[in-house]
């Protein structure tokens, strides 16, 4: 049984081609552009034919499933992308390319399903946490956060089924979530975001705009030729770059640690996005800890909690292969469940 699992994104998107019954072992995968695209069907032609040339794919008729995790809204017909002008229609895939089962996913779920697959050395440690293991078969909750294009969010636990862990993971909305500023600075951030936005949530923080926000609101231009990765590069010697960059880990320190005291995920928060891992020297700074750490007569709370900085670019089409073998074995109940990848 063969599957296609993507993980599609504002600014790239990772395909793969698996067996499901060794998932471990991808036959092929690329990466794309999102932006050269009209939209996801292109994209999916493009990588059978890149497949078929490398060998990997005969032909489409080889391929029984496939998952998309998607950023937007999605229901069972449709998806509707956030930073993307792209509408994907079930249906449309497999009349196209004949694919006899296609399911859909919020790509935050994806990334939750896919810390499950993630070695020690996919992973650094921000916060050690302190749970001890009766805490943890009690609650084996674990999120995924992640800045990039958006800002997402989305948990996972583990439910033990005749003697092996299923999991199960759930999306959210949190990157919508009011911005709650934390002092001076900050309340006249929020000031400046308003006078640009009928609604300021993190979303407009942390992310790749938002960090250009950040570098505006200290530098007091409106320079339009720049982005997130230009205000990484010059942090070193233009100072409100370098100030933007440290309002952002403590921005996202901060709410990370509300995320802790949300779900005490006691299985680990797990910071992915494509930020974090490019900024790894300020994620590992006392500025981000100390923010994620301030919360007063809670902080032995969100001490007790495991911070993790996801490396392994991949940990999304994890959890999207995860979830089209979960799917199809659910369709297929003869068939034993394949759960590592």
């Amino acid at each position: 049984m063969h599957i296609i699992a993507a993980d599609v994104g504002g600014t790239k998107t990772r395909l793969a081609f698996a067996d499901a019954d060794e998932p471990r072992h991808v036959l092929y995968e690329k990466r794309y552009l999102s932006g050269e695209f009209d939209s996801f069907e292109p994209m999916l032609q493009t990588f059978l034919k890149d497949s078929g040339a490398a060998g990997a794919m005969d032909d489409a008729s080889r391929v029984d499933a496939i998952t998309l995790a998607l950023p937007g809204l999605v229901s069972d017909s449709s998806a509707r992308l956030t930073n993307l002008p792209w509408t994907i229609e079930k249906q449309s895939l497999k009349d196209t390319f004949g694919i006899k089962d296609v399911y859909f996913m919020n790509d935050f779920q994806a990334s939750a399903f896919g810390t499950g697959a993630l070695q020690e050395n996919d992973r650094i440690i921000l916060n050690p946490g302190i749970v001890n293991p009766d805490a943890l078969q009690k609650n084996t909750t674990r999120v995924a956060v992640g800045a990039g294009t958006g800002l997402g969010v989305a948990w996972a636990e583990d439910d033990i089924q005749g003697g092996k862990r299923a999991a199960f993971a759930h999306d959210t909305e949190g990157g919508h979530i009011d911005f709650a500023p934390t002092d001076d600075t900050q309340i006249e951030l929020l000031k400046f975001l308003q006078q640009r936005h009928v609604h300021v949530s993190y979303e407009r923080i942390l992310s790749g705009d938002g960090l250009v926000a950040l570098y505006q609101f200290y530098s007091g231009t409106q320079q339009q030729n720049i982005d997130a990765e230009w205000v990484n590069r010059h942090s070193k010697n233009d100072e409100a770059a370098d100030r933007a960059l440290s309002l952002f880990v403590q921005i996202y320190g901060a709410y990370i640690g509300n995320i802790a005291l949300l779900f005490k995920p006691y299985g680990g928060i797990y910071i992915t996005g494509g930020i974090a891992a490019k900024i790894l020297k300020k994620m590992q700074s006392e500025e981000f800890i100390n923010a994620y750490l301030n919360k007063g007569r809670m902080q032995a709370l969100v001490e007790q909690i495991a911070v993790y900085l996801v490396t392994n670019e991949r940990v999304g089409v994890l959890g999207a292969i995860s979830e089209a073998i979960k799917m199809q074995h659910a369709s297929s109940p003869q068939k034993p469940l394949q759960q590592s990848l």
